[in-house]
């Protein structure tokens, strides 16, 4: 078994600013690339300079000094990188809580990562524990409140200027595109940005010739709401979730329906239509379900590629 792969991060170093991501999977791959799993790392030495480090981790242990001014270590993995991305997105609210057996961090994970509930199990000793309130534990809020930042929601800037209309003939190497989302943590001057990161492979490579995060990205033709691209990214991160995901449309109006937020986490078989109000049920062959527009829509993507490159794998 390969060892881990751990950056040890001073943020103090990096006056540009870091920022800490869980990496999750991009919602249109055709790159054929293996994935990102683990904590993702941007960190500056200049605000606005070009990326000291843009890579991803098995995990990140920060070195901060807490309010008496010493040096404070927490060690960020994967998992509650990317739990943490995924609840944000989602807007559930996070805190954490301490085993009262064995004295860790306590992790929700799955489906518990995005469903508020009172009775916890420590993922250590198994300890059964109960909360003062229906809650959501994540560790990395603990090292939030050591930097002072509990806020998982922070002004963005949207970069509504930027406009990317992608045709997929132009990229033979792929395109990959991802939902922008909150950092863990943010420490540069400088707004985050929302929107929808893109990366463009005009030949098969590691390092993609177009790499920028736009305000507004279509491909073939086809605009790709950035709402819609955060909730899938985060929805194929909760494994319960995926074999749900389908896109329905309003028998009415036909109108791809888009469930959101407490809708986006909870199979159901009866549906509002945002367009026309009309609730209609899931089909009787799917049963309970979750939908988002971009599941079909990435279907026909995906199509296309397969029309234009045959030969691709």
């Amino acid at each position: 078994m390969s060892s881990q792969k751990v950056l040890q991060l001073d943020p103090s170093l990096y006056p540009g600013g870091i920022a800490i991501w869980g990496a999750l999977p991009a919602i249109y791959d055709t790159n054929g690339s293996l994935p990102d799993e683990g904590v993702h790392v941007h960190a500056r030495l200049t605000v606005g300079g070009p990326k000291c480090i843009d890579e991803t981790f098995d995990a990140v242990t920060v070195v901060v000094k807490d309010s008496e001014g010493s040096s404070v270590t927490f060690t960020i993995n994967g998992t509650d990188a990317s739990d943490y991305n995924v609840a944000t997105i989602l807007k559930r609210r996070l805190k954490y809580l301490t085993c009262p057996q064995c004295g860790c961090l306590h992790g929700d994970h799955d489906r518990d990562a995005v469903t508020y509930h009172q009775i916890h199990t420590c993922e250590y000793c198994d300890t059964i524990f109960e909360d003062t309130e229906p809650s959501i534990s994540n560790p990395v809020m603990k090292l939030k409140e050591i930097c002072n930042d509990l806020g998982q929601d922070r002004p963005i800037l949207d970069p509504v200027e930027r406009k990317n209309r992608a045709r997929q003939e132009r990229y033979k190497g792929g395109i990959q595109i991802w939902g922008s989302n909150p950092a863990i943590v943010w420490t540069s001057p400088k707004l985050e940005e929302g929107g929808i990161h893109f990366h463009g492979f005009v030949r098969q490579c590691d390092v993609p010739e177009v790499d920028e995060t736009y305000g507004e990205v279509s491909v073939d033709g086809i605009p790709l709401d950035p709402e819609m691209v955060r909730h899938l990214m985060a929805q194929r991160g909760l494994p319960y979730l995926v074999p749900f995901l389908c896109t329905l449309h309003c028998p009415r109006c036909n109108t791809a329906h888009f469930d959101r937020f407490e809708m986006a986490t909870s199979p159901h078989d009866i549906h509002k239509c945002d367009c026309c109000g009309h609730e209609f049920a899931t089909p009787d062959e799917r049963g309970d379900a979750v939908s988002n527009p971009l599941v079909e829509i990435i279907t026909k993507l995906y199509s296309e590629h397969s029309r234009l490159f045959p030969n691709r794998p």
